[in-house]
Order: C-alpha cells, then structure tokens, then sequence
C-alpha cells in the first residue's frame, strides 16, 4: 500500500545518508560480494556478525593481516551492513583520528564535544589500527575514548599488528594496560588470511582489461 511504500521510501533515504556520513572507504563494500574462499573464513561467521548481534553486545572486533587481506573492505562491508540496520557508524583511519585530536588540544571544550561525539557512535571503525607507536598525550586521549565506549559502544579494529603487539605500540606502562583492558577482553578477532587479495584481484582486472583490449 502507499504508506508502506512511503515508509520503505523514508527507511532508504535514512539508510543511504548514514552510508554516506559514515566516511566509508569502500562506500560500495557488501557481505554479499566477500570472497570466502580466497579469504579462508567460514561464511556464517561473518553472516552471524552481519546480523549485529555484536552491536547489542558492545563486542569489539578485531581484524589484523597484513597489506592487501582485504581487512578495509571487510570492516567497511560490516559497516554497511549496520547501516542498512539502521546503526550510525563512524569509519576513520587512525592518522586522522589523532591528527582531528591534536587540532583540538588547545580547546578543551572542543576536543571532549568531538571525543564524545566519536565515542557515540554505535560502530566506530578505526582503520590502520597502531600503524605507529603513540605518544603518552596520544594514548590518554585514546583511553578517554574507549573509556566511553567500553560495554557501551563496539569498536572494530583494522590494521597489520596482532594483538600481541598493541601494548608497546599504545606506549607500554600503566596507560596502555588501561586501554587494552578495555578493548581485548570484550572482542572477537577475525580470522584474517595471508594471502594478498588485493594483488589477486588487480591481476584479474589487468587480465580483462588486456583481454579487451586485444579483442
């Protein structure tokens, strides 16, 4: 009927801006395209993931690998998802994240409105997790956001390191305990393979493209 029409009408417009405001990498990324066979990781663990039971359950996830896995679009894939749920997701590099943070150091008011308003997000997605080792200051504010989060909010995690390597990157010491007690004992990690899907796939593009090209 027309109302329902209405209604499926407003849902995808709320769908399509919280895509849009979400900064996706990978704006197109969709559960349905994964390869998971070349990625080596079962298809219902990450269909069990896209229903978002890991949103209610404030459960962080972790996806580390090396370059070219395929960790961004997987996370970003995940974050659609969301917001085909409805879900307001936040997708940032970390770079820019403590690069956002730093610009706001000398106002105190303005920093804590966009730490606060990055912490309420539903799924934050911090890309190039730990790519460089954190100052103390960078570390303080990164606890003050996970702090937020913590058994609230899930955040997921993408980046080359493993788990085992976060404390020394987070700076070692007491304040990097502090983050890692918020992050690790309440998250999933995500099987991530060795292969590099990012070389394979460029590969089959360069090989059609040649191939039309010759036609």
């Amino acid at each position: 009927c027309l109302l329902n029409a209405l209604l499926q009408e407003r849902e995808n417009k709320l769908i399509n801006k919280l895509i849009r405001c979400a900064g996706f990498k990978y704006p197109m990324a969709s559960i349905e395209s994964l390869d998971y066979e070349a990625r080596q990781v079962k298809k219902n663990t990450i269909v069990n993931l896209a229903s978002m039971g890991f949103v209610k359950s404030a459960t962080n996830l972790i996806i580390t690998g090396p370059t070219g896995a395929g960790k961004t679009y997987l996370a970003c894939a995940l974050g659609i998802e969301g917001c085909r749920q409805t879900y307001r997701v936040c997708y940032i590099r970390m770079p820019d994240l403590m690069r956002n943070f730093e610009s706001r150091r000398d106002d105190l008011k303005d920093l804590n409105r966009y730490r606060k308003r990055i912490g309420n997000y539903h799924i934050l997605i911090i890309d190039e997790w730990l790519n460089y080792k954190l100052s103390e200051k960078d570390s303080k504010m990164l606890y003050e956001l996970f702090e937020q989060r913590c058994g609230v909010n899930p955040t997921i995690f993408v980046g080359q390191f493993s788990v085992s390597e976060w404390h020394d990157r987070l700076g070692g010491g007491t304040q990097a305990d502090s983050i890692m007690d918020r992050i690790v004992h309440n998250a999933y990690e995500i099987p991530s393979t060795e292969t590099n899907l990012r070389k394979i796939y460029d590969t089959k593009k360069l090989r059609k493209l040649m191939e039309d090209i010759e036609k």
